[in-house]
């Protein structure tokens, strides 16, 4: 029998993913049955910008990669994590044929 017990501290995290045609659309109508104002306003912000720029039509795609969260623990802070991280991130969208 094997036990095995990992201790990972995270310093830093990027959370990404990959938006499509009529994920807003989806979104916005979840977040209408949201009860917590504040989330509300921060995100209809967020949504009524992504209408605005039109980052499809604009550049012909049909898929975007987002940089969704980032970021890095206090104690770690200040050292260049979250360029690299971000760096890293654009290397993935690059590598899987992303434009946008």
């Amino acid at each position: 029998m094997c036990v095995s017990v990992v201790f990972v501290q995270v310093m830093g995290v990027a959370l990404n993913g990959i938006q499509r045609p009529g994920d807003l659309a989806a979104a916005q109508a979840k977040l209408a049955t949201m009860a917590d104002l504040k989330f509300r306003q921060i995100f209809d912000l967020l949504y009524g910008a992504n209408r605005q720029l039109d980052l499809f039509a604009q550049h012909g795609v049909d898929r975007i990669f987002e940089c969704r969260i980032l970021s890095v623990d206090k104690a770690f802070r200040g050292r260049g994590l979250a360029r690299e991280l971000l760096r890293h991130s654009e290397q993935v969208a690059r590598q899987h044929g992303f434009k946008v």
